[in-house]
């Protein structure tokens, strides 16, 4: 199995597609995300076959149905198939991103390859996982080219 560990503000959601949103279409309350960044993660999901797992701070605010349901409206065609640990009696993240990324892959031995894309894996993943990161910009997101090339170099091992 290959798994995408997915952050959405700055990877999906990107200040170019905050601004486009705001430009055409204000009156819409629902977040957009960048059409780019949809396409190039539909691709790297199409070639590589990769689930997606939830790593974003979203986990704490939608189950995995309602952000599937976010995710096919927005065009996204992977699968949800798991989200990253959340604690118990807190809404506050205590615990380093990639630290519950290490703890979701040794509770799934099945997975073969795996890529975390996230705008802060300086922070967050690089120190836990630094041959599987791709770090994104909140400008941008995984909306470049060079983002996709990288996610689909680590996936192919």
């Amino acid at each position: 199995m290959k798994v995408i560990f997915l952050d959405i503000d700055g990877v999906l959601i990107t200040r170019n597609s905050v601004k486009y949103q705001y430009l055409h279409h204000p009156k819409d309350d629902n977040i957009r995300f960048s059409q780019k960044a949809v396409k190039n993660l539909n691709y790297l999901i199409k070639k590589t076959g990769a689930k997606i797992v939830i790593s974003s701070t979203w986990r704490l605010l939608y189950t995995i149905e309602e952000l599937d349901k976010k995710f096919r409206e927005q065009g996204i065609k992977g699968e949800i198939i798991s989200h990253t640990s959340i604690a118990k009696f807190s809404t506050e993240e205590d615990t380093p991103r990639g630290q519950k990324i290490a703890e979701w892959i040794a509770l799934n031995p099945e997975l073969k390859s795996y890529v975390i894309i996230d705008d802060d894996a300086k922070t967050d993943c690089i120190q836990f996982h630094p041959y599987n990161c791709v770090e994104t910009s909140y400008k941008n997101g995984f909306a470049s080219e060079e983002k996709l090339k990288e996610a689909l170099q680590i996936l192919a091992g």
